[in-house]
């Protein structure tokens, strides 16, 4: 029991094993120290428990909401700029419309041609001219984007047609500056070119409407300028209220900009235009992630801007609410480690009040508490009370009968004491030669056998070479066929470069000693063959015999006896070698068994070659 309680106490103070009064006296004189490390271990413990669950839920909180939210915010932008670009779409395919008549139809395109370039109208001339209005009033009125349109073709009056006023000439017409602007930038064949403007409706003070004005020219002359323009001014207020309704993430905005660049369309909190790259539909610009898509046709570019912000908002505020929670945690379990500390302090100092108590008291138990409440109280209850009623009486008594042990061991170690015998069958071989005055089959006998018993006391080392441990089993076997004659034969196929290997001593000689004993009991004559190989840094060592072999269900039942270190009878020298090896190398299975009823058993042992 002051084993026990030493143990503790030396594991409470971190002492070396002593006395225990001394271990006692050290917590007297280190309580500082000891409520420190007392605190130190109640922490870590706690902590342990405490903040690493907390911290992997928060940080695969803050991985799957950063996920989440980022895949988010893409399908939602792509979503939005799809939309954009859908919604604008309108305005080509109207524009192809209008190209349908006034360019594709000759009988339309004739008569407008005829009527802008005469100089005077006849009444079949205004009936089709109120005919042609009509073909662009009904998209301009019945398209809530388009502001008006104008169908022209070069004449010399300045004529054009228009879904306001229906025949209008430039010089006397608000609006005189987009053919100007046409023929500045529709160099080329062009499908489509847009211009926003602030298109001229009267002279109040609103008398400015903006628009997005896109042109489509037709019938190109050789030297590349149109002699056909089809003109639809768009209201940009109408795409506005679309980019109005896609800003879900604070500080996002949306636009849409034309083949230079120029902003035709955005959303109310736009701040300026991101800068264009050339490494593709998404980068980052200014800590912000920027999408882009292109508008068919129009040439456009549809833009969103999402600020980085934005989306790491929700995780960092998870990483906020994380690192609170870590620190609420470490104190929480701060003040726990130090109400543990100080309640385990109390429970030791009881415990080493009862130790001293008793120590003064003499043979007096002094008293122990009556209810168990904690293992503290457990310890003093049972394991104290014993220790300090006998009074160190059973360690005297363990000490004494250690002694006496030991004094017996030695006595039957100079019994048994090896060296003895050998010299004794010196003493019989010298003899044994006298009586005959030559050497016989005793002498010989009695030689090997000296030679077996000296090999086993000569390296106390449990490593040696193959080449010294095939000496001795070849000692073995000449000591064998001493008995045996002709009816024992030994093969040896030794591979090069395996006997400046180590083997585990004494290792081999109980399997030949196995095969030759079983083997004799059934057979009249027995080959046994001793093989060794090198391969991949391990030697493999075979004894092979043609005995009798093994039954099946005999050798299951011996190959889950060597697992479990359980095999007796007639195969404990298979036991006892197979648990050197396992302890000589720190693993199992360098012991293998093959055998067949009637046709002989294989016993293979592996020795790794590494530094013993």
């Amino acid at each position: 029991m002051r084993k026990i309680l030493s143990a503790l106490l030396n594991s409470i103070t971190g002492q070396r094993r002593g006395n225990l009064y001394g271990g006692i006296r050290y917590i007297k004189q280190s309580e500082a120290a000891l409520t420190r490390k007392f605190f130190a271990d109640n922490l870590r413990r706690i902590i342990v428990l405490s903040l690493i669950p907390l911290t992997l839920l928060g940080s695969l909180s803050i991985f799957i909401t950063d996920r989440y939210i980022r895949q988010s915010v893409e399908q939602n932008s792509e979503s939005r700029l799809d939309q954009l670009t859908e919604l604008t779409q309108v305005i080509p395919s109207e524009l192809d419309s209008l190209s349908l008549s006034f360019d594709k139809d000759p009988k339309i395109k004739i008569r407008l041609q005829s009527i802008l370039n005469t100089s005077s109208f006849t009444y079949e001339e205004l009936e089709a001219l109120f005919y042609l209005r009509n073909v662009i009033d009904v998209p301009a009125n019945s398209k809530p984007y388009i502001h008006s349109i104008y169908i022209y073709y070069d004449n010399p009056y300045g004529r054009y047609l228009t879904s306001r006023d229906g025949m209008a000439q430039l010089d006397s017409s608000l609006d005189k500056d987009w053919l100007m602007h046409a023929r500045r930038t529709g160099a080329g064949e062009e499908e489509f070119f847009t211009e926003l403007r602030n298109l001229p409706t009267s002279t109040g003070p609103d008398r400015f409407a903006e628009v997005i004005t896109v042109y489509k020219p037709f019938s190109f002359s050789s030297s590349g300028s149109f002699q056909g323009l089809i003109v639809m001014n768009v209201l940009p207020s109408y795409f506005q209220k679309s980019l109005l309704e896609s800003d879900p993430w604070p500080g996002s905005y949306y636009y849409m900009t034309d083949r230079n660049g120029i902003p035709l369309v955005h959303s109310e909190s736009f701040p300026g235009v991101v800068p264009m790259k050339d490494n593709g539909a998404r980068f980052s610009y200014n800590e912000a992630w920027v999408n882009v898509k292109d508008v068919p046709r129009l040439a456009w570019k549809a833009v969103s801007v999402i600020p980085s912000a934005a989306l790491y908002s929700l995780p960092s505020t998870i990483v906020r609410i994380t690192l609170a929670l870590c620190l609420l945690s470490l104190l929480l379990s701060a003040a726990y480690a130090l109400w543990i500390t100080r309640k385990n302090y109390r429970q030791l100092s009881q415990i080493i009040h009862v130790l001293d108590s008793a120590d003064a008291a003499g043979d007096q138990v002094p008293a122990m508490p009556e209810h168990i409440h904690d293992v503290y109280e457990l310890i003093v209850r049972n394991i104290l009370q014993t220790f300090l009623e006998q009074k160190y009486l059973r360690v005297q008594l363990s000490e004494r009968q250690a002694r006496m042990e030991l004094v017996e061991l030695k006595a039957l170690q100079s019994q048994m004491n090896p060296h003895f015998i050998s010299n004794t069958l010196h003493s019989i071989y010298w003899k044994t030669f006298q009586l005959t005055r030559s050497p016989n089959e005793a002498c010989l006998m009695i030689e090997r056998l000296s030679d077996l018993l000296e090999y086993s006391l000569r390296a106390a080392d449990e490593a040696v070479l193959l080449r010294d441990e095939l000496t001795n089993v070849r000692s073995y076997v000449e000591l064998q066929r001493t008995r045996f004659g002709s009816r024992l034969t030994d093969v040896w196929d030794i591979g090069d470069g395996t006997e400046e290997c180590r083997v585990v001593k004494i290792s081999l000689q109980p399997l030949v000693e196995n095969s030759i004993h079983i083997g004799f009991e059934s057979e009249q004559r027995l080959t046994v063959k001793i093989k060794s190989r090198l391969e991949n840094g391990r030697l493999k060592v075979t004894v092979i015999d043609d005995g009798p072999g093994i039954a099946k269900e005999r050798l299951a039942h011996i190959r889950r006896s060597l697992e479990n270190n359980a095999l007796t009878g007639k195969h404990v020298g298979l036991a006892n070698t197979s648990k050197r090896l396992s302890l000589h190398y720190g693993s199992g299975g360098l012991l293998r068994i093959m055998s067949r009823e009637g046709s002989g058993t294989a016993v293979t042992l592996i020795f790794p070659q590494e530094p013993f």
